[in-house]
């Protein structure tokens, strides 16, 4: 499916270079959703079992809890 821009008010197509290039940022800004998304789910993690431990929990107890 072609893509457009829009130049001096006037729609043009483009290019095979330019349509490499957006895809280019296109999968590189997914990418980095993605990564950001793990990490978030990292960090939410060690935040629970801090929390968890906060309350007087052990590893033992946090690890039963949560099932790892």
């Amino acid at each position: 499916m072609p893509r457009f821009k829009i130049v001096d008010g006037q729609t043009i197509q483009l290019s095979s270079e330019e349509e490499a290039v957006k895809d280019a940022e296109i999968n590189s800004e997914e990418y980095l959703n993605l990564k950001n998304a793990e990490q978030n789910a990292i960090n939410k993690k060690a935040s629970g079992k801090q929390k968890l431990k906060d309350l007087g929990l052990d590893d033992d107890e946090i690890q039963a809890l949560m099932g790892a």
